[in-house]
């Protein structure tokens, strides 16, 4: 996975009005993303790999999680639509998740990027915390037959753990063998079985 933007960390204010998305915040032990280490609710550290020296990069482990919540039983045909709300006053495409939530408790996999942008299958967040609304439904999205089972909002906090390895170019050595006359100059045309001078080169490569 490429991580772009990881540490910019760009402040969000989220103005509530007549107009804004409302819920009373929810106890985290009761709905939220369990993280593919399975370790806490809601909580991630991403372990991050800075590469530096004449090859610099980055490696970021992939990051997955599923959404639950304990009131709400999973169902055929029920889904879970979860909005990052740090994002709606810094992208005009608000990040967003649509996920089947049809058993094992758990929704469909999410998996999850770092970005300022909602793009692709992935479900941007940020490092810190970030503020998800999520709602749950039977039938088809913004449809007449869509029947609200439950919404509401829960925190995610997220992490990086970055550490850093020295990675440079490493020359590796070739060798091959060659014909050499008796002033040491190489025989193109002479082969080496029959060659009384048969010598070793090497070539270095990147």
């Amino acid at each position: 996975m490429k991580l772009r933007n990881l540490f910019l960390l760009a402040g969000a204010i989220f103005v509530c009005g007549m107009t804004s998305i409302s819920y009373a915040q929810e106890k985290l032990e009761d709905v939220g993303i369990v993280f593919n280490d399975g370790t806490n609710l809601n909580k991630k550290i991403v372990d991050v790999v800075k590469y530096v020296g004449t090859c610099p990069g980055w490696y970021s482990e992939s990051v997955i999680g599923w959404f639950r919540h304990k009131e709400v039983p999973t169902k055929k045909g029920r889904r879970v639509r979860i909005v990052n709300e740090k994002f709606r006053n810094i992208t005009n495409k608000v990040p967003y998740t649509d996920r089947k939530y049809t058993k094992n408790e758990n929704s469909q996999i999410i998996g999850f990027d770092f970005d300022t942008s909602h793009r692709g299958s992935k479900f941007v967040i940020k490092p810190g915390v970030n503020q998800f609304t999520y709602l749950i439904y039977d039938g088809k999205y913004g449809k007449s037959n869509m029947q609200t089972i439950k919404k509401g909002n829960f925190s995610v906090e997220v992490n990086p753990k970055v550490r850093e390895y020295q990675r440079d170019i490493e020359w590796r050595s070739n060798l091959y063998f060659v014909c050499l006359n008796q002033e040491g100059e190489i025989v193109e045309e002479e082969s080496l079985d029959n060659c009384q001078y048969p010598a070793a080169q090497e070539t270095r490569k990147l």
